[in-house]
C-alpha cells in the first residue's frame, strides 16, 4: 500500500506540473511550485508521514522536464512508475541530505529516457 500510494502520488506530481507547463503555458518553475502547494493540502493518513506530500513534490521536479524530452504520456507514465519507486526503495536511505527529491526525479526522468531509447 506504500508504493501504491507513492505512485499516485508522484503521478499527480508530474502529471500536474507537465500538463500546466506544457498544455497551459505555466512557466516550470511556477508550475513546480503551484504543484507543491497544492500537495501540502492533500490530507493523508498519518501513518504515512510526510511521503506522500514529497512525493508529489519529487514528481513534480520530474514534471519539470522539457516536452521535447517527454514525447508522449505513456514516457511520462514510465517515468512516474521509475520515480515511485526509487522512492520507495530510497525511503530510508539520504535522510537529512538536500536534494533527494531532485535526485530521485533526475534518475526516474534519465532511466525513462533510456528505456525510451533502448525500446
Amino acid at each position: 500500500m506504500f508504493f501504491i500510494s507513492k505512485l499516485f502520488a508522484f503521478f499527480f506530481g508530474a502529471f500536474s506540473c507537465f500538463a500546466l507547463h506544457t498544455l497551459l503555458q505555466v512557466p516550470v518553475v511556477l508550475a513546480a511550485a503551484i504543484v507543491g502547494l497544492a500537495g501540502s493540502f492533500w490530507n493523508f493518513p498519518a501513518s504515512y508521514e510526510h511521503h506522500p506530500q514529497a512525493a508529489i513534490y519529487a514528481g513534480a521536479f520530474a514534471g519539470m522536464c522539457s516536452g521535447n524530452y517527454i514525447e508522449s504520456w505513456w514516457l511520462l507514465a514510465l517515468i512516474c512508475v521509475l520515480g515511485a519507486s526509487f522512492y520507495t526503495v530510497t525511503r530510508g536511505l539520504f535522510t537529512g541530505f538536500g536534494g533527494r527529491l531532485g535526485a530521485i526525479a533526475f534518475v526516474a526522468v534519465a532511466g525513462g529516457l533510456v528505456v525510451r531509447d533502448f525500446l
